[in-house]
């Protein structure tokens, strides 16, 4: 692809009436009267950076809104990224949006690759719009003065959860409480209810009647939030590995492990060769030692279960998994051999440390550590105690081995505040849109079980499912007939299929080696 420089124009300056509701809150908060304020967003088409590589007909722009949509015309205000495509022959009378997930992930980055996956038939019609939501990679505001803090548990042996829990909270607690005090006009305004006004005013700045929205993980709870404010302003809504309706932080990492134990199971079941037997042979192995290779890389149980979760969001990363579980069943046969004279399988561990692609890292590393702790936090009120996190945890080492208990996404919240943004997620009451919404399962995501997205669709009236036999995370690059063609035909003709859908698995081609990456002790991943 060419890289497709739009020149530096004047501002177009659209007026746009956006209307203020806190929408649904828990039972226990004061619902803030609904407002109604005129803000005229600025949209403004700049300069691409010429390191972009960017389709043909592809402009940049930055749209100016308030940094608090509550307090539209104090002053305050930020610059939202985007990258808008142009169709090749139709005049453009559509606008398709979305957002990769995170909370944190860049679209922006990412515009030339989803741009790649549409058909020829959406390219022709639609407009694309990328767009990085506020706090994300090169939107405002951006946090500065930030230090991530991390505990891990014990390479071995038993695990004291209450102990670990509270040094936990002391330390990341205090970590997130100094960037967020040091932040103080940007953490507090970086929630899904702002960014899905930041979204309808980028609608109204680009003169579409409705959006058509495609939201992957994270995104899907912007979707959801969007299609219960802007009822009215959606097309077609696309939900593509979804977070769990009326969610909150304690039950968003208290159902964390039986997601991580299903993906390993639905990869053994795809793959075969006895995975499952030995990914547990290699857990019990790990509970009582580490695996270390001549280079002086270390598997322990928790950076083994975190690796083989990352890979299986991606079956194009199966064979590499599969070289991972197959190297180290061997290296534990080998050792645990009485007269194998300390012979041990050659294992190098930089094979199989996963390389996160460029495009998925956010750029500013003070916001990589917090974004995800800040927009989280902002959406959902409950703060599970240090108390609270050593029952979910006990409780998952029980059901599912020692290396599930980290339970890290119901700790988001440690050392943050409540209420200090209105909450965006809805109850699990039902809604019904002009067009009914299509939702994209993966059969054995970890990140975002299938039970999550069902639950989501399950509030939506009339919407349809499609499931496909996987545990990617977002289905939006699985290579499938099966899938691409529903999805197609929704969004030309907004009609779903008469029944939800389920889609064999179809193997990805093998993927290429990877290489080693540096990696923190542990990772939020909030889908």
């Amino acid at each position: 692809m060419t890289s497709g420089r739009a020149p530096l124009i004047s501002s177009l300056t659209v007026t746009a009436v956006i209307t203020l509701g806190l929408g649904l809150l828990p039972a226990s908060s004061t619902a803030a009267p609904a407002v109604n304020v005129t803000f005229t967003p600025k949209l403004t088409y700049v300069t691409c950076p010429v390191d972009e590589d960017l389709p043909p007909r592809t402009k940049c722009a930055k749209l100016t809104v308030p940094l608090d949509w509550q307090t539209p015309n104090d002053g305050r205000t930020i610059q939202i990224a985007m990258r808008v495509t142009k169709p090749r022959s139709d005049p453009g009378k559509l606008g398709l949006t979305w957002n990769p997930g995170g909370p944190g992930s860049s679209a922006v980055n990412m515009h030339e690759f989803f741009y790649s996956l549409m058909p020829d038939s959406i390219r022709d019609r639609f407009d694309v719009i990328s767009w990085d939501p506020r706090g994300v990679a090169k939107s405002e505001p951006n946090l500065k003065e930030c230090t991530p803090v991390s505990v891990k548990p014990p390479a071995t042996g038993p695990v004291d959860w209450d102990a670990y829990w509270q040094k936990t909270a002391a330390l990341e607690g205090a970590a997130s409480a100094a960037c967020f005090a040091a932040n103080p006009n940007a953490a507090p305004y970086l929630g899904t209810w702002q960014v899905v006004r930041d979204m309808d005013a980028m609608r109204a700045a680009l003169g579409y009647p409705r959006w058509n929205y495609w939201g992957i993980s994270y995104g899907t709870r912007i979707g959801n939030a969007y299609a219960r404010t802007f009822p009215n302003k959606l097309r077609a809504l696309i939900e593509d590995a979804s977070v769990m309706a009326n969610e909150s932080i304690g039950r968003f990492g208290a159902t964390t492990p039986a997601g991580d134990h299903a993906a390993v199971e639905v990869y053994s079941a795809l793959v075969g060769n006895g995975q499952a037997y030995k990914i547990r042979a290699i857990n019990a192995y790990l509970n009582d030692s580490v695996i270390a290779d001549g280079d002086g890389s270390v598997l322990d149980r928790w950076n083994f279960n975190a690796v083989l979760n990352s890979l299986a969001r991606s079956q194009s990363q199966y064979r590499v998994m599969r070289d991972l579980v197959n190297n180290a069943y061997d290296y534990v046969t080998k050792s645990e051999r009485p007269n194998n004279g300390g012979q041990v399988a050659d294992l190098d561990l930089d094979d199989f440390v996963p390389v996160p692609d460029d495009d998925f890292i956010i750029p500013n590393p003070d916001s990589d550590a917090f974004i995800i702790k800040f927009v989280s936090c902002a959406d959902m009120a409950d703060r599970p105690t240090s108390a609270d996190l050593a029952r979910m945890s006990r409780e998952a080492e029980q059901n599912y081995g020692t290396s599930y208990g980290s339970v890290g996404r119901a700790s988001l919240c440690l050392g943050l505040p409540s209420g200090y943004s209105p909450p965006s997620m809805p109850a699990d009451t039902t809604i019904a849109l002009s067009n009914a919404p299509l939702f994209l399962l993966s059969s054995g995501d970890a990140a975002t079980p299938w039970i999550w997205g069902r639950s989501l669709a399950n509030t939506f009236a009339k919407s349809r499912t499609l499931t496909v036999e996987s545990t990617t995370h977002g289905i939006l690059a699985v290579l499938s007939a099966c899938i691409n063609d529903v999805v197609e035909k929704y969004l030309l003709t907004l009609r779903l299929p008469r029944t939800d859908v389920f889609c064999p698995y179809v193997a990805d081609k093998p993927a290429a080696k990877v290489k080693k990456t540096s990696q923190g002790n542990k990772a939020y991943v909030a889908g």
